[in-house]
Order: structure tokens, then sequence, then C-alpha cells
């Protein structure tokens, strides 16, 4: 039987499930199965205190990295069973594994994943593709973002061009305006302060649809210190994490106002930030189309299309999940990987191509 089925797996800055995606690659690229295997919360615990405290034991670290391997596993075992698809059919499982780590900005800079690729090469049975951020940063990337190829490949129109908008935790977005010229850049917060107030402060894990935040008001004085953020004085394209983006940045005066406040405000901050870099990079005039978790707060997509003064559009209204892009991406990775094609890697001084990604597999 061919083997051309080619699964994507990864865990994103929100940390809080793996999102699987099992996609064909001809002509054109098509969706065959999306399946989420949300984390339990002790394992979403573990993830968070160590992002957020930057501290581990070596041993905790090792036994997380092979936690996750396992938990990695059982979701792409389960997204094979559920879409009844033949493991002889499959070509390749490519995996974003958790960062916990993005240190661009150091003398040898790097971006750490967790995810143990033997456990899951051992697991599945099948050829794994991983690590494809450190070869990014060893080639002069950054290590993110990774897909604006992808997204040139699933989103090109002639003569329209477009950005693809990521709202994850971190928000980046690609620009897409011919076959050739691809280009992307992490933008700032997405989710991720909105995400941690809530569970912070007000122990649920997000403001479903932007609710909360929709009642409230701005804080200008805390919104116009969060945009001096050194970050967003940093040469295009650039990336960050939550190193950078993270509860700490925000007053304590800010914190002890009305929740409904502090949302808004932090809402406002996000989309001002994503629309300043879209106009920054002379962009502004291309149509806007939304992925990942952030396209289901209503309150910060109404936002962003004010503030743009233009109608938005996801992903899902051309007929991909909004959450599916970014591990479908990681599939198309997997499979440019393993036919030994080269992918584009993007920094702000020269643009070179090189091959992305580790193969690891457990039998021939």
């Amino acid at each position: 039987m061919s083997k051309n089925i080619f699964i994507g797996a990864m865990t994103g800055t929100s940390h809080d499930a793996v999102d699987v995606s099992l996609i064909k690659v001809g002509k054109k690229i098509t969706l065959e199965y999306f399946h989420s295997k949300k984390f339990p919360k002790s394992l979403r615990l573990k993830i968070k205190n160590l992002i957020e405290t930057n501290e581990s034991s070596l041993s905790d670290l090792g036994a997380l990295n092979k936690e996750l391997g396992y938990f990695f596993s059982m979701a792409l075992n389960e997204a094979i069973k559920l879409s009844r698809t033949k493991k002889s059919s499959i070509a390749s499982v490519a995996i974003s594994g958790q960062t916990i780590r993005h240190e661009i900005n150091k003398k040898n800079p790097f971006s750490m994943q967790i995810g143990d690729p033997n456990i899951v090469a051992k697991e599945t049975g099948m050829l794994v593709v991983s690590d494809f951020r450190n070869m990014h940063i060893a080639l002069g990337g950054e290590g993110a973002p990774l897909v604006p190829e992808f997204h040139n490949q699933l989103f090109f129109k002639l003569k329209s061009p477009r950005v693809v908008l990521n709202i994850g935790g971190i928000a980046n977005y690609s620009y897409i305006k011919n076959k050739k010229d691809i280009w992307g850049t992490d933008v700032g917060p997405g989710n991720a302060l909105l995400d941690a107030y809530c569970n912070d402060f007000l122990g649920v894990a997000f403001d479903k649809g932007g609710k909360i935040a929709a009642k409230g008001k701005v804080d200008n004085i805390e919104l116009k210190q969060l945009l001096t953020n050194s970050f967003f004085k940093k040469r295009y394209p650039k990336s960050t994490g939550k190193e950078v983006f993270n509860i700490k940045m925000l007053s304590k005066r800010f914190l002890k106002k009305k929740p409904e406040d502090v949302l808004c405000t932090l809402v406002e901050f996000s989309a001002q930030s994503i629309i300043k870099s879209i106009v920054k990079n002379g962009h502004e005039n291309s149509e806007i189309i939304i992925c990942g978790g952030g396209a289901n707060n209503k309150y910060l997509i109404k936002r962003i299309s004010e503030i743009a003064n233009k109608n938005i559009k996801t992903s899902s209204d051309l007929g991909y999940d909004i959450f599916a892009i970014e591990s479908m991406a990681f599939a198309w990775m997997g499979y440019k990987r393993i036919n030994n094609e080269t992918l584009k890697v993007q920094s702000s001084e020269k643009n070179i191509r090189g091959l992305l990604g580790s193969i690891t597999q457990s039998k021939l």
C-alpha cells in the first residue's frame, strides 16, 4: 500500500493539549482527520510550573520529557485508531514537542522542546521527525515562526495578498503575496497573558469567547506601559515566548483592578500589538485570515477587526479547522524532511534553505 498519509502533532505555548492532524499532500494539501487530546490537569501543572519558574532538577526534567513522549504517543495512536487509518499507509509522524524555553537573545541561542521522540517512535511504530527549531537556529533563523512556507502552500491566492495570523499563546503571522516570497514573524502576546490571568486569578482556563473582557474598560496607563516592551523595538522578523510575555510583566496596581478591566486591557494589548506589527511591515492592505485558539475569542477578533478597519476571516471559513493549522504544518514539514526537501530559513540578515527536522525510527 502506498504511504500517502503524513501526521503532525504539536502542543503550543498554551500547553493545554496535543493536536494531531492527518494530511495527504498532492497538488493540494488535504486534511483527512483532526484530533485533540487534552492534557490532564496534573501534567498541565507540571508544564506550567516549569515554564513560569524556569527551574527544575535534571531528574524531574528528564522524567517530564519521557512522560510527554508517552502522552504524544497516546494522542497519535488515538488519532490513527479513530480515523481508521492503516499504519501501513502512514509515511511519517512529525512532532513539535512542548516548548519550555525559547532564548533567542543569548550568546548561544536555543529553543528547548520536550516530549521524547524515541518513545514516540517505539510506541507508534512510525518513523518520527522532530526538533525542527534548533536546526532553524543553527542555520541563522530564530526557531520561530516555522510555518510561513506552509501558510503559503495552503492559503496563497493569486493577486490577493493575505496575512495569515496565528493566535496561540504567542501571536505570529505570515505575509503571502506570491509563491516565491515567504515572510513571517512573531508579533507579541496572543492568549498568553489572558490565559495566565484567568488561571491565576479567576480559577478558569480562559475567558470563553472574551465575554468577561467585553464588559470592561481599558486601563490606558497599563496599556501604554505594556506597549513599550523592548520586544517591539527589535527588528523584524523576530520571535518571542512566555519568557517575555508572562504575568510578571503586569503591575501590582493593575492586577488589583476588576477582572473585566484587566482582561479588556489585555485584549487591547494583544490586538494593538498585532495590528501595529502588520502596519509597521507595510502589510495592512491584505486580507486577514485568523487561525489558532485565539480565533474563538470573539471580543479579541472584534477589536482586531475594528483596529484594522476591515472584516476578518478565520481559517475555518476557508475549510480548515482553526485548531488544525499548526499540526497540519508539522505534518507537511515531516513530508518535506523525509523527501529531503529543504525549507526556507528566515532571518533579519539573510534567507537560506535547509533541511529541518531529525529522523528517529525504532525499526526499518
